[in-house]
């Protein structure tokens, strides 16, 4: 279970470094080949985009991700693009970057000093994987409802 001080500690840090962070990444997501697409936005939309992620993360891991505004956000974000002609492997290979950028962040800037902080980051970057993962999932559903597809969670019997 995930210490609330560490979570605040972490939040703290996003906050802190939003801005920065913000523009860091979305000049990651311009340099990479595997998000070319992203080239086509706006500077402003896209830094605004990555500013909004990171300025709700905080409030998100707090609360049960699986059900309301996050699922909804998601999908949402996954419909826009589809409509605005991204391809999904490359939504997709922004989250992960994103994920990605976000765990690096929380190791560069140090939020850590004695085992049990090492214990309780450990916890909650797991937390971030499972926040991702779910964001992935919904930004896929979001992706193809233009479609009128429908994805179906799949239940896996034990």
């Amino acid at each position: 279970m995930l210490e609330s001080s560490m979570v605040e500690r972490l939040v703290q840090v996003i906050e802190k470094h939003a801005g920065e962070m913000a523009e860091d990444l979305r000049q990651r997501l311009l340099r990479d080949p595997r998000t070319s697409s992203f080239q086509v936005l706006d500077d402003r939309v896209l830094y605004k985009n990555i500013f909004e992620l990171y300025s709700h993360l905080g409030n998100w891991l707090l609360r049960d991700t699986e059900k309301g505004e996050v699922p909804a956000y998601y999908a949402g974000r996954g419909e826009r693009s589809f409509e605005e002609g991204f391809a999904l492997h490359e939504i997709v290979q922004a989250l992960i970057t994103t994920r990605r950028h976000i765990r690096d962040t929380i190791a560069e800037k140090g939020i850590t000093a004695t085992a049990k902080e090492l214990d309780a980051v450990i916890d909650l970057i797991t937390v971030l994987h499972r926040f991702f993962d779910m964001a992935i999932y919904y930004t896929i559903v979001g992706y193809y409802r233009p479609l009128g597809m429908e994805i179906e969670r799949i239940k896996i019997r034990k």
